[in-house]
């Protein structure tokens, strides 16, 4: 009979492992030193997929095996291996990614492309491009979403936490928000890398201008945004920020 298995595989995804490799860890993990034939009864995968699980798992450095007689046993390694696993996937990245950033910067023609980010998850997609595209100590600029919408702990909440995360990482950001906006907005910009003005006019609404992108927000429920990618529309939205910024109060 198949065994339950006392952690959900798919937990284990966000390491780099198929739902079939975790199947094979947790349960050599749970029963210990197990043949082959065994692994298959208590994952009740497939044969085929239990071979093939499990040398990929001995790469990674999670599974190893015995020979005992004319029989292979295998177990898991402990745990902390993940740690390992997930240290060399570092050092393998970073090892391609100046390659990487070497090709985006051959590139002679500027990128342009829109996205569209949809739901609470998407929205957060949104901001952690604006995240992992600025480096500490660069600037982008906002105009303040809706006020009405902002009063709501949900939204409140999302925003003081991810300028909490872009504050820490040393990200600067100017905002310009109108005067009625100013009690809505307590609590979430009063931190280092952070200046925001207000004025008397009216503004666009749910506006992030950063690098060559600017993110248009739109907080009805669901939430989403759209991520405009063109140098050219990014200018001009930072031209006008820059006029109004010069005319706004602290």
């Amino acid at each position: 009979m198949r065994e339950s298995l006392l952690m959900d595989p798919k937990r284990l995804a966000e390491f780099g492992l198929t739902e079939a490799e975790a199947r094979v860890y947790l349960a050599l993990l749970q029963t210990g030193r197990a043949k082959t034939g065994a692994i298959i009864k208590v994952t009740g995968l497939q044969s085929s997929t239990v071979y093939g699980a499990l040398p990929s798992l001995m790469q990674k450095g999670l599974v190893s095996f015995v020979h005992m007689g004319k029989m292979r046993w295998y177990s898991a390694e402990p745990p902390e291996s993940f740690q390992f696993f997930m240290e060399e996937k570092k050092r393998r990245l970073e090892e391609v990614l100046p390659l990487l950033k070497k090709m985006e910067a051959g590139g002679k023609q500027e990128q342009k492309s829109a996205r569209v980010f949809e739901s609470l998850k998407g929205f957060r997609s949104a901001f952690n491009d604006v995240y992992v595209t600025m480096k500490p100590g660069e600037e982008y600029y906002f105009f303040q979403v809706d006020t009405e919408q902002l009063k709501k702990k949900r939204i409140h909440m999302f925003f003081r936490n991810w300028h909490l995360r872009r504050s820490g990482k040393g990200i600067k950001v100017k905002g310009l928000a109108v005067k009625e906006a100013r009690e809505a907005m307590k609590g979430i910009y009063e931190l280092p890398h952070t200046n925001v003005r207000f004025v008397d006019e009216f503004l666009p609404t749910g506006m992030v201008v950063y690098k060559d992108r600017t993110l248009l927000l739109d907080l009805a429920d669901p939430p989403s945004a759209f991520c405009i990618q063109s140098g050219s529309i990014a200018d001009s939205f930072r031209r006008f920020f820059e006029a109004k910024w010069k005319t706004a109060k602290e």
